[in-house]
């Protein structure tokens, strides 16, 4: 769906029904994967080294500031809480007033470091992944193009930045407000960026392309955003501070290292580096995932695409055909015609007997 031959996605239709196949997601993304894991790897750890560069240069300065301030937030909480009528300082009394603000705005600055690595890796893989996984002459066909794809032109370099930094922030601070705003915002980047890539649109377009995708999905897009993001979120969680702490890594070095008068921008670069590159390692199967569950809900809302599924060629059985059904634009699920069994309307492939499908509409 690209340059010249490329579908007009019209956001303004009213989409088709139909069931969201989780099952055709997670199999055509574990065959993606075989071919897109190195690369991915690679711009994980190229992408880590430019925003560990950037968390040293812009917040080593905010965070000194509220390691400082945070101690002498927790002596004042401590003399209120023994004497409620204490008068403060004006300088104590302005730390008490100010410390929770700067404490989350520099959270939610530091928190969406990890977005400004993963939106630019779907940004920079997606149109290669797309190539992989669909028969369109048009789309990148390697991984130079693929990446030089976002910044093509100047509205289009200038749409994948507001994408990128409006979406990094937007996406931690909905995290920190509460869980279901930074999943809503976080879909709506992810699919932002799919239409800006792969249905080339610009500007505040690619805004509403992201939420058209989005609509009537959240449910089953939980469980891909669980499986893809906070399972590997989870698991840091649980072994990055014993892994950190193996290697020397510990806080209060980090507290050593960050202080003013005995600051060493060597080992925060390490630190804040392996911080970074913990959390996003995990994240390698986000781009083929995001791209095939793209590909499926854009061909289930605007029907029956041009364009063909080459798993559904060269992925396919040998000793299988590929059988044309004609189903309704509104039917949710159809029978297999070799064994009879029940499968949704955006199904491919038959989970019990392997027979393989190409949809038409009636």
């Amino acid at each position: 769906m690209m340059s010249e031959n490329k579908i007009d996605v019209d956001l303004t239709l009213s989409e088709k029904k139909f069931d969201l196949s989780l099952g055709t997601i997670f199999l055509d993304s574990l065959k993606l994967l075989k071919k897109t894991i190195f690369p991915t790897l690679i711009f994980i750890f190229l992408l880590t080294l430019i925003i560990a560069g950037l968390n040293l240069l812009i917040l080593t300065g905010a965070k000194s500031t509220i390691l400082e301030m945070g101690n002498e937030y927790k002596e004042i909480v401590d003399l209120l809480s023994e004497d409620p009528d204490y008068v403060l300082s004006d300088e104590l009394n302005t730390i008490y007033r100010n410390y929770p603000t700067l404490f989350l705005i520099t959270n939610i600055a530091e928190g969406s470091l990890l977005f400004f690595i993963l939106l630019p890796l779907l940004m920079i893989s997606i149109g290669k992944i797309y190539s992989l996984y669909y028969e369109d002459e048009d789309a990148p066909s390697t991984w130079i193009k693929s990446i030089s794809k976002p910044f093509n032109s100047g509205k289009r370099a200038l749409t994948s930045a507001f994408i990128i930094i409006f979406g990094s922030v937007l996406i931690s601070t909905g995290f920190s407000i509460f869980i279901i705003p930074g999943i809503l915002v976080i879909y709506s980047g992810i699919f932002s960026i799919h239409s800006l890539i792969i249905d080339e649109k610009e500007g505040m377009e690619t805004i509403r392309g992201g939420l058209f995708y989005v609509k009537g999905f959240f449910a089953k897009l939980i469980i891909i955003l669980t499986i893809s993001i906070f399972i590997p979120m989870l698991i840091q969680y649980l072994f990055q501070v014993p892994f950190m702490e193996l290697i020397g890594l510990t806080e209060n070095n980090y507290e050593t290292w960050i202080n003013p008068t005995t600051r060493n921008l060597g080992m925060l670069y390490i630190y804040n580096f392996t911080i970074l590159f913990t959390q996003s390692i995990l994240f390698f199967l986000v781009p083929v995932i995001y791209t095939v569950a793209f590909v499926q809900i854009r061909d289930g809302k605007l029907g029956s695409p041009t364009p063909k599924r080459k798993f559904d060629s060269k992925f396919k059985d040998k000793n299988k055909n590929i059988i044309i059904i004609e189903i309704e634009k509104n039917q949710k699920h159809f029978n297999c015609p070799n064994c009879g069994k029940k499968l949704p309307s955006s199904s491919r492939k038959c989970y019990k007997c392997k027979q393989l499908f190409d949809l038409k509409f009636k």
